[in-house]
């Protein structure tokens, strides 16, 4: 628990926090897989009730300001799980929180009711059958189909909406005015809240202003008067804003040499780098007719060089970084199993690289690889965000290493929000920000029609071993499926893995209660409990 409390004291009312992001929602909707970003959850998770937060400690612990008790798991079959509401819960509006909004997120989420909503998980709400109240709705019973289960159920109803704001936008009953309700959540700013704090004011690209939630109702009352999350994008300007105070705090996944070396010994803030949850992967697009063979993903990634690309990136300021050879657990989590090494990808073996190719009748001539049938294979387009050295520098590398099995690779940057979900990329360099469940999550990003396979992978036995982790309460069992899931992705050659990243926590000292949090909960996940030092 020490990590749960870390910078722990007592705070006094007033004052102004301002914490540097990338960027400003380029989506509310977080429900959705254009809008279930760092950038769009920092905010919203602080507006959006969830039953479950995962903390520091990379644990998931009920919401003891939402709900009245510990979430039950009553019945196995059907699986049954009782959710038990605060009288006090309500919306900014007074509207209570209720069954209506479980079902809303139910709905919009499973990929049944609506086909045009496009949610960023389906796992779990698939399986529900229903979703009852009682007490007035304060008390919520969701029933998945008989013989089915979810083992990551705390996992579900994450980010909950209004659904009485929802229902002004498309009447919830019907598929079409699903739709419309869940589109009606993309670009419009929150003015409603659940959380402890309510949108004041956003400036596009620059700046969110929040204010405390007069109608909170959990157990510590913000003391603060204002939380800003403000655009810093340059890390020259970032590091002189912390150092005089105009920034109060920055968190990263994707920390760089620069900013560790600027923060280590600056006076007055508080300075944390560690091993998150954060983990950085390259991910081919296998509706590229050239990447939709496997053997040709093999090649590529036997030929890409991951401990160049480390000791090139990340290495430069945590040079005690491990590749991951995992695409479902972390180092450290008993179930960790090495999946990629025994594949020989990452390896940057050039010869082997060869080899693959020319028993896969491919050859290179006049520095060329040709396909069997004699066809250059395209460019291929290397994309990442812009502003991002290190993936600048991870495309740098990766065009060099492909170089030499006769592959052209083009550095596109973007910025388009939808650059992922339209598939607009041949090779992509991000990352995932991983939660302490995993069964979810590989559903979502491996099996056929994920709402997070933007690469479109499929593979009918990763299907089967996946659906069959997602449909057990054993998680034993789970894991060791996701675990045969991996061995066969692996295979195939679909994403690489490239290592778990460290984050980057600085605060100024005179504020407390902030504290690196690496999982999907986010350094936000307490805010309520910030402020300026008694």
């Amino acid at each position: 628990m020490e990590l749960n409390d870390s910078n722990r004291t007592a705070v006094k009312p007033g004052g102004t926090y301002v914490h540097a992001v990338g960027n400003t929602p380029p989506n509310w909707n977080l429900l959705s897989s254009v809008g279930n970003v760092v950038d769009t959850g920092m905010v919203l998770q602080l507006i959006t009730p969830s039953p479950f937060v995962a903390f520091p400690d990379l644990q998931n612990h009920w919401n003891e300001d939402l709900l009245a008790g510990e979430p039950e798991l009553v019945a196995t079959d059907p699986q049954t799980i009782v959710y038990r509401l605060r009288p006090e819960a309500c919306w900014n509006d007074g509207t209570p929180v209720g069954v209506e909004d479980f079902r809303y997120t139910w709905r919009v989420s499973s990929g049944l009711h609506s086909p045009a909503c496009e949610p960023s998980t389906h796992a779990g709400y698939e399986l529900v059958e229903s979703v009852e109240g009682a007490d007035d709705g304060r008390t919520v019973v969701v029933t998945l189909a008989s013989g089915k289960a979810f083992p990551d159920w705390d996992a579900m109803f994450s980010y909950l909406y209004p659904a009485h704001i929802a229902a002004r936008a498309g009447d919830l009953r019907t598929a079409d005015g699903l739709a419309a309700a869940f589109a009606s959540f993309d670009q419009v700013v929150p003015t409603w809240s659940a959380g402890p704090y309510q949108v004041e004011h956003v400036e596009p690209g620059v700046e969110v202003v929040l204010v405390p939630n007069p109608r909170w109702y959990g157990r510590v009352a913000p003391s603060l008067d204002r939380v800003v999350f403000r655009v810093v994008t340059d890390p020259e300007a970032l590091v002189d804003a912390v150092r005089h105070r105009v920034v109060h705090g920055m968190s990263t996944p994707q920390p760089t040499k620069a900013l560790v070396d600027a923060f280590r010994d600056m006076p007055g803030v508080r300075y944390e780098l560690r091993q998150g949850l954060v983990w950085e992967h390259l991910d081919l697009n296998t509706r590229n007719p050239f990447l939709a063979d496997a053997d040709l993903r093999r090649a590529i990634f036997t030929a890409v060089d991951r401990g160049e690309i480390l000791a090139e990136t990340v290495g430069t300021f945590h040079p005690d970084v491990e590749p991951s050879n995992s695409h479902n657990f972390y180092l450290g989590q008993p179930a960790y199993r090495d999946v990629i090494t025994g594949t020989g990808q990452g390896s940057g073996d050039i010869a082997a690289a060869e080899r693959l190719l020319h028993a896969a009748g491919y050859s290179i001539r006049d520095g060329r690889l040709r396909t069997p049938d004699g066809s250059t294979v395209a460019v291929l387009r290397f994309r990442h965000a812009p502003g991002d050295g290190m993936r600048r520098r991870t495309g740098e590398l990766v065009r060099d290493q492909l170089r030499l099995i006769g592959l052209e690779v083009s550095i596109e940057p973007t910025d388009r929000p939808g650059t992922l979900v339209a598939g607009d990329y041949d090779i992509v360099a991000f990352n995932w920000i991983g939660s302490p469940l995993r069964v979810g999550p590989a559903r979502d990003m491996w099996t056929t029609g994920g709402g997070m396979n933007f690469g479109h992978f499929s593979h009918p036995e990763v299907d089967r071993l996946v659906g069959e982790a997602t449909e057990t309460l054993d998680l034993v069992k789970a894991h060791e499926l996701l675990n045969h899931a991996d061995e066969v992705l692996s295979h195939e050659a679909y994403s690489l893995p490239l290592c778990q990243k460290p984050s980057l926590l600085v605060v100024d000292d005179r504020f407390a209660n902030v504290r690196a949090n690496p999982t999907n909960g986010l350094v936000i996940y307490n805010a309520q409990e910030w402020g300026l030092r008694a």
